[in-house]
């Protein structure tokens, strides 16, 4: 017979263990709409391509899904869950050190995608105060099996639990069930996220090899004018909202390329109220990138149209290619620039 300091340290560690696993599901669910800039995240750090980041963002997603169910199931605590769950914090946290002192604290650190934006500082603390949760589940959980949790609480409540154990955990393999949520969880982000997912656009990709306005960029009526001038050679300029969420994941990925490699001739037109700009820049970490603020409807659809965002590549005010921030690729740009 168990005692009862056996009994609540183990409903304590189960209570824990469920708010450690609900965290990670969590964080999980949030990455997964938009994905990409978690995506870019693992081409910045330099572990992964453009073709294969797609790949490890549903893999990170689904090895969080997969860790907060069996937090929250109680399985294998001791001899794999909470060892696990507190690596991949301590992982997290290496990444997050690198990129303050790398970047800085700025911008959203990703744990929570685009839902909950954290500074990279705020992520460590969360991190930390997590690892901590686990310890204390870790010393708190004995070596009764979770099989067993059933029994011992069903003295309190009936045989309640012990008629649920029956229908559950012995009907089926632990084992089976373990590699079948597995395998679910990886699937996870593949099937709710397809990769090269294709989004609703007006852009027109057809109409090229036509002069743009740019020297409406330059006149008297603008406050705000280009530093460089962009009517001459290569550039490849991005129009971008200040409030268009699409326009700062799409910034986010330049900035990415940028400084894997700064010679590109990357340059924002940007559109919308002054007092946003700091916002965006610091959002998308792309201070460092030549911009302005293009103002006036009239000529804004003179020059960039209506879709946003756009990205033109542009050789002597000549449009040779449009796309958005999707179908940007550092390898075409890199072509393109030493023909």
């Amino acid at each position: 017979m168990y005692s009862s300091a056996d009994f609540n340290k183990k409903m304590i560690s189960i209570v824990l263990s469920i708010l450690l696993g609900s965290v990670f599901i969590i964080s999980a669910a949030t990455k997964i709409y938009p994905m990409e800039p978690f995506e870019y995240q693992f081409v910045d750090i330099g572990i992964a391509t453009w073709k294969t980041a797609p790949y490890f963002a549903r893999f990170f997603i689904g090895l969080e899904f997969f860790l907060g169910m069996m937090l929250i199931l109680n399985i294998k605590l001791r001899k794999f869950t909470l060892k696990f769950a507190i690596v991949l914090l301590l992982v997290f946290n290496i990444y997050l050190i690198y990129k303050v002192i790398v970047d800085g604290n700025k911008g959203n650190c990703g744990c929570f995608g685009e839902v909950l934006q954290m500074t990279p500082l705020q992520a460590i603390i969360k991190n930390i105060i997590l690892i901590i949760l686990a310890i204390i589940v870790y010393l708190l959980t004995n070596s009764l099996p979770f099989t067993e949790i059933p029994i011992l609480i069903s003295t309190k409540l009936d045989g309640f639990f012990e008629k649920l154990q029956h229908k559950t955990w012995m009907s089926i393999s632990k084992k089976i069930f373990i590699f079948f949520l597995y395998i679910t969880s990886m699937c996870l982000g593949f099937f709710i996220y397809p990769i090269d997912i294709v989004f609703s656009t007006t852009l027109d990709h057809k109409t090229i090899n036509y002069k743009v306005p740019l020297e409406l960029m330059y006149s008297s009526s603008q406050q705000e004018k280009p530093t460089i001038d962009l009517t001459k050679g290569k550039h490849i300029i991005a129009f971008l909202s200040l409030t268009c969420p699409h326009c700062k994941i799409a910034a986010q990925k330049m900035n990415i390329m940028h400084k894997k490699n700064p010679v590109i001739p990357f340059y924002f037109v940007l559109n919308g109220d002054n007092k946003l700009l700091t916002e965006f820049l610091t959002y998308t970490n792309t201070k460092n990138i030549a911009h302005n603020l293009f103002n006036g409807a009239n000529d804004w659809m003179k020059v960039a149209g209506f879709s946003l965002p756009i990205i033109m590549y542009i050789d002597n005010s000549i449009v040779q290619k449009k796309c958005n921030g999707i179908e940007l690729s550092q390898d075409d740009i890199e072509n393109w620039l030493n023909k």
